[in-house]
Order: C-alpha cells, then sequence, then structure tokens
C-alpha cells in the first residue's frame, strides 16, 4: 500500500485555509486516493466545541488533530488539514509525530483577512466581545519551515492552487 501523508494548511483565520484545502481534496479525488478533510472549524463544532481557544487548550485539540491524521495516514488515507496552528512549536511537533507532514503556510495579511471575516470573529474581538483571536490579541508564529507558501491575498486562487499541485508533485516523485 502507498504511504498516505499529511498536507496541513496553516494561516490566519479568513486566509483561505479551508477554500484551498477544499480545492486539494479535489485533487485527490481525481488521482483515485482516499482522502480526508479535516476542518478546524468543523471538527470544534462536531466535537461540540469542549476546547476553548487559550494557548494550553489549543494545544489540547491539536493532538487529537495529530492523532486523527496519523490513524488515516496509517490506513492508507491522506489527509488535508485546515487549522490555524499558530504556534510554532504546534508545528514543529507536527512534524515530528507525523508521518509524512508538510505544511502550507497560507499567506495572507491581518488587514485582508479582517476585510474577510465571513464568521465575524474579528469584528467582535476589535469591539473587545471576544478574546484569545490569533493575528490580534493572540500572537501568530509565522512558519519557519513550511514546505510551500501560498500567498492568497497576492495570487489568484488558479495560482494558488497550480502551486500546491508542484509541491504534490514533488512529494510523489
Amino acid at each position: 500500500m502507498e504511504k498516505a501523508y499529511t498536507m496541513w494548511l496553516t494561516g490566519l483565520s479568513c486566509s483561505g485555509k479551508s477554500t484551498l484545502a477544499e480545492e486539494i481534496v479535489k485533487i485527490f479525488e481525481e488521482k483515485g486516493k482516499k482522502v480526508q478533510l479535516i476542518d478546524g472549524d468543523i471538527i470544534r463544532d462536531s466535537i461540540g466545541n469542549i476546547f476553548g481557544y487559550s494557548k494550553e487548550e489549543r494545544m489540547k485539540v491539536i493532538k487529537v488533530y495529530r492523532l486523527l491524521c496519523n490513524l488515516l495516514n496509517n490506513n492508507g488515507v491522506y489527509v488535508i488539514v485546515a487549522s490555524i496552528a499558530g504556534y510554532q512549536e504546534m508545528r514543529e511537533e507536527n512534524r515530528r509525530e507525523i508521518g509524512q507532514y508538510y505544511e502550507i503556510y497560507v499567506n495572507c495579511p491581518l488587514e485582508v483577512c479582517i476585510e474577510r471575516d465571513v464568521k465575524g470573529m474579528y469584528k467582535k474581538a476589535l469591539q473587545g466581545e471576544i478574546k484569545n483571536v490569533m493575528g490580534l490579541d493572540e500572537p501568530y508564529d509565522i512558519p519557519q519551515n513550511p514546505d510551500a507558501i501560498i500567498k492568497t491575498a497576492e495570487e489568484s486562487i488558479e495560482k494558488c492552487i497550480g502551486k500546491i499541485h508542484e509541491l504534490i508533485e514533488k512529494i510523489e516523485k
């Protein structure tokens, strides 16, 4: 059996992680591969929001994602993760703990993410209604060694997907 791997998209909320992740899933499906999307928002909602947004709680939920990645990869399922994973230590642990791990930094300026604010989260944070928002009152560590950097504010979705296609081809050589 071919060894499945994990592609993890990290970046601020509203940077384009989920949109890109859905496109990557289509790429894998077109190749006839078993693939599973793990979207941070969907997972949190599905498990009843049992994790908060403090650093400690974020570290706990990432352990759950890591476990899911390993279980799925070990069963031949490719995993695409769309999760902020805002701390460098999280991503370093992902690289150590997940068999084959490829990190994509979805780089988008905070101002653009705020403009795109589909969930109204940044607005609530800026009005003081919520706390622990990555990029505002919670620092987001810029990834130090991603396998790809995608600039969603500067590049078309087609160009972004093209770069991801290039990464996939490089991995699968």
